[in-house]
């Protein structure tokens, strides 16, 4: 009597090549957990932004007993393909402020070197440290005297506005070196106003996008490299061998 017994399948060994799939996958897979991660506060942080579209902190009341109150240095700039970096970063400033001390107050942006030149001399506070949440300014004080001009008389400001009530200053960040200049419209001492700030900020659209769509395309990677790596293949045809 004869019987026909199937060979058994060949599987494949595990071997060096599929342990760096392996690697190779899991590593695709936490980049994609990561980017999936930030695009998910991108979508939390959009929905954040105020009916105009702005991110905002404040209100908050700042004084100071000199002329002026001054960051000195806004930098915004940098390196970098225009894919992944914009001189807008920050798009669309505003300020909103009203005097608290019934006298008219000025804002205004200007060029750093151009600010500290006019303010040379003259007393003020510098903003040496600033938190958004809750808003919060930390400054550190400059002794001097009066400014020789009203601040609006000077031409070097890329933005300014002057107000006694609820007034707004609005600004679309450009690349340079910048200095925020709170004063006194008359350019006297003891300046005290409330304000509020915000920034349209449309890169973190940008960031949110970029960030889904990559965490996407690399967990199809992911798939890609683990799944061939757990792929059985068996020997074909199975073959048959005869039993007498």
């Amino acid at each position: 009597m004869t019987t026909t017994v199937p060979t058994p399948a060949v599987r494949r060994s595990w071997s060096g090549w599929r342990t760096l799939l392996v690697v190779a996958g899991s590593i695709a897979g936490l980049v994609s957990v990561v980017l999936f991660a930030i695009g998910g506060f991108g979508l939390w942080a959009q929905q954040q932004r105020d009916g105009n579209g702005y991110y905002t902190a404040g209100p908050e009341r700042v004084s100071t007993g000199t002329s002026a109150l001054v960051s000195p240095s806004l930098d915004i700039g940098g390196t970098g393909p225009d894919a992944f970096y914009t001189d807008d970063f920050l798009g669309e400033v505003r300020v909103d402020f009203a005097s608290t001390s019934g006298a008219p107050v000025f804002i205004g942006i200007g060029p750093a070197a151009d600010v500290a030149a006019y303010l040379d001399g003259v007393g003020h506070d510098e903003v040496v440290d600033f938190d958004v949440d809750p808003f919060k300014l930390s400054t550190t004080a400059r002794a001097g005297d009066k400014p020789a001009a009203a601040p609006a008389g000077q031409t070097f400001w890329v933005a300014s506005a002057t107000g006694t009530d609820s007034s707004t200053l609005t600004w679309t960040a450009k690349s340079g070196d910048w200095s925020v200049v709170i004063m006194n419209a008359d350019g006297s001492r003891n300046v005290a106003a409330e304000l509020s700030m915000g920034g349209t900020v449309p890169a973190v659209e940008g960031i949110t996008v970029g960030s889904l769509v990559g965490a996407v395309l690399m967990l199809l990677i992911a798939a890609a490299l683990v799944i061939p790596a757990f792929t059985t293949r068996r020997a074909a045809p199975d073959r048959e061998r005869r039993v007498t």
